[in-house]
């Protein structure tokens, strides 16, 4: 059963006012069809001002659309869609945080530049929210999003090219140098062969075994061993490749956010919306959760996944499937597209639309656009509440971006490990506090004004638990070897004087003895390894670690290789006695549910401020802001922060690749200072918000516009309501 209402048309000709869309007036040869089937035959208007509305409510994929299908156009099953879409379009974004350490190391790329390109998001986002959220929400809304999730899955794809482009010659040059084991060598005059303790190393380089790969890398003769680091023009072309697919990411993205949740609030009653957004972002934040244990799990797996690398996870050479979750990613926002290009352009439980806006079915110009804005932009809580959520986005988007390198350096996780407890300690808890503030909001049901203070409320608490964590960490009292220099960096110097050693004692190749983690296994004079199943268990014969051998003078080579050490060590740091991090974790995790419970007060803030057809502009604009203003600078501002920690950059060729190691004191000082330091300035716009928010009507707009929908309807409900 359906209805149908009437419209006259503006033209001087005859009209269609009396028409009525019932069984009665359907030819014979029709009399076979379904209602449906009837209505779709039967709907064309006569003129571009006679539309039939009801076809904005029909589900369905372009001429398919079976009556079935209808069943289907309800608010339930497009929050369904929707959450699924943003789970995983959350799950990307995270996960392409976790991987980011992985991605450093294999295409040596330092945190600075890793942080302009995945701005490249934000700037996608910039150029296509205002005027997708104009077009878009006065559009077919689902279909937009559709696309927009198309575009965003395709990106995913493309931003795993360069593993099927360059990775299988990256992933054997890695493999190639832990097959160089940088111990403690004899000076030889032999140009083939190195002989030592039992051990032959051929000196063949990476190129003479795969001469394919001249074109992507440029070799040097580092000091001992060869070296080879990535061709310039190659890295420009990966990093290319990042970009431009980060770029459309980012214009995926907004039209799910900026058009998605107005049409959830269109479409369901206004007590219900608090409900409906803790929900969404609620599930939402599950994306990201799960993005941080997809990485987690990817990177388990080498990055050739043919491959036994014969090296462990823990190992800091490991180099993990980084491209994986995005393919998988791809491929199911791909088929939850499809889902979304089903929905109608309205539900048929659509909330009315007031005032003059009404059913004009008027389609958005381009002359009306800077008018739009211009109302938005004299909306002076609109624009606080703007300021504040850029003050509120930037810093813990920074957090999130790093909290995986930041763990890794400074509680010496591994990075699966590091992954995870990204995304339990911190995403998941996240999601509990949306939920639960929104189940608050619908119960309790509170006014404008107490919601803005607690949004200020949590600001400045989250400040202070940053501060609280700066000094909460875990120092590096267990190094030896590393001298500091006046410009912040550290070189690594020999624990004896080994000068009969032939290795390269720069390589950051961490070992353990006895709680005392050595830059590597040169520096500490080993000349030995044990293996086990094809990996390397540990170096032994270390001269370094025997009093002995402080005791001696070798005059020779002969003495030195003919004398028998001991000591041992193991590869990776030493496991840490520091109980810090189960605190860290802890405080960290009660902020985050404080102020996570801020988010569905936040977002009603925004759309019960404007008028009610700015909605998806009002979400397009702040989306803008947040961009430029926050999202663009946050990863340069982090990775910036991140980069000036560190001690130890890995060096080849001449050239500074990614950082081995970080001061873990000025990384934890820098890391939440930073975030405390912005929070705070929040805090104060949050105090100007709740000053200017007593005019913001959280839970009465559904009376005043059924008011207006029975004073505009009345007369064309008395003549043509028809039933069947």
């Amino acid at each position: 059963m359906w209805n149908s209402s009437t419209k006259s048309s503006n033209n001087n000709g005859p009209t269609n006012g009396d028409t009525r869309m019932g069984a009665d007036n359907v030819p014979e040869e029709q009399t076979a069809l379904t209602e449906h089937e009837v209505f779709r035959t039967q709907c064309f208007p006569a003129s571009t001002d006679d539309i039939c509305k009801e076809t904005d409510t029909v589900c369905g994929l372009g001429p398919c659309a079976p009556q079935w299908l209808q069943l289907f156009a309800s608010k339930q099953t497009f929050l369904i869609v929707f959450c699924i879409t943003w789970v995983f379009q959350g799950m990307y974004h995270t996960y392409f945080v976790s991987v980011i350490t992985t991605i450093e190391k294999l295409f040596q790329i330092q945190s600075k530049i890793t942080g302009i390109i995945m701005s490249a998001t934000e700037i996608g986002q910039i150029g296509s929210s205002l005027l997708l959220t104009y077009y878009g929400g006065q559009g077919h809304r689902p279909k937009w999003i559709a696309w927009g999730m198309v575009l965003f899955a395709v990106s995913s794809f493309t931003c795993s090219l360069p593993h099927f482009i360059y990775g299988q010659s990256l992933i054997k040059d890695n493999f190639f140098n832990t097959k160089q084991h940088n111990i403690c060598k004899l000076p030889t005059n032999e140009t083939t062969t190195t002989h030592w303790r039992n051990i032959t190393l051929e000196t063949t380089t990476l190129h003479e075994i795969h001469p394919e790969m001249s074109h992507i890398f440029q070799t040097c003769e580092d000091e001992v061993i060869s070296a080879h680091r990535i061709n310039p023009a190659v890295t420009k072309i990966v990093l290319t490749i990042f970009f431009i697919s980060l770029l459309g990411v980012g214009m995926g993205q907004t039209a799910v956010y900026t058009l998605g949740i107005p049409y959830i609030d269109d479409n369901v009653a206004s007590k219900e919306s608090p409900l409906y957004f803790a929900i969404t972002i609620g599930v939402r934040i599950l994306g990201p959760a799960l993005g941080f244990m997809v990485g987690s799990l990817c990177t388990r797996f080498y990055a050739d996944l043919s491959m036994n690398p014969q090296i462990s996870t823990t190992d800091p050479r490991w180099i993990g499937a980084w491209w994986l979750g995005l393919v998988m990613i791809s491929g199911c926002l791909m088929l939850a597209a499809l889902a979304m290009f089903a929905f109608p352009k309205r539900l048929p439980t659509a909330r009315p639309t007031p005032r003059i806006h009404k059913v004009d079915a008027k389609n958005p110009s381009i002359r009306d656009f800077p008018k739009t804005v211009k109302r938005l932009l004299k909306n002076d809580i609109l624009m606080f509440r703007t300021a504040s959520s850029v003050l509120h986005i930037l810093p813990i988007a920074g957090l999130y971006t790093f909290l995986p390198k930041y763990l890794e350096s400074q509680f010496r996780l591994p990075t699966p490990s590091a992954n995870m407890i990204s995304g339990v300690g911190g995403i998941l808890v996240m999601g509990v506090g949306i939920i639960i503030s929104g189940v608050f909001i619908l119960r309790v049901k509170p006014n404008a004004k107490f919601v803005a203070a607690w949004i200020a409320f949590t600001a400045v608490l989250y400040a202070l638990g940053m501060g609280i964590l700066m000094f909460i960490g875990c120092p590096m009292s267990d190094f030896v070897g590393l001298k500091r220099q006046d410009d912040g960096l550290a070189v690594i110097e020999p624990v004896c004087n080994s000068t009969q050693c032939n290795c390269k004692i720069d390589k950051f190749e961490p070992v353990c003895n006895n709680g005392i983690t050595y830059t590597s296994a040169c520096q500490v004079g080993c000349s030995n390894f044990t293996e086990t199943d094809g990996k390397i268990v540990n170096y032994s014969n270390c001269v370094c670690l025997d009093n002995r051998f402080n005791n001696m003078t070798y005059k020779n080579n002969h003495t030195f290789s003919n004398y028998t050490f001991n000591d041992t060590v193991t590869i990776g740091y030493c496991d840490s006695e520091c109980s810090n991090f189960i605190w860290y974790i802890l405080i960290f995790s009660i902020f985050v549910f404080i102020h996570s419970t801020s988010e569905v007060g936040s977002m009603l803030l925004i759309l019960r401020c404007v008028d009610p057809r700015d909605k998806a502009m009002a979400l397009g604009l702040i989306q803008f802001a947040i961009g430029l203003f926050g999202n663009v600078p946050c990863p340069i501002i982090y990775g910036t922060v991140v980069d000036s920690a560190c001690l130890l950059w890995k060096s080849v060729c001449g050239k500074r690749g990614a950082c081995d190691l970080y001061d873990s004191n000025k990384f934890r000082m820098f890391y939440h200072g930073t975030t405390s330091a912005i929070l705070l300035c929040a805090f104060f716009v949050d105090v100007i918000v709740w000053v200017k928010a007593g005019s913001i009507n959280f839970v009465d707009e559904q009376s005043p516009l059924e008011e207006e929908l029975n004073a505009i309807t009345a007369k064309p409900k008395n003549d043509v309501n028809v039933q069947h």
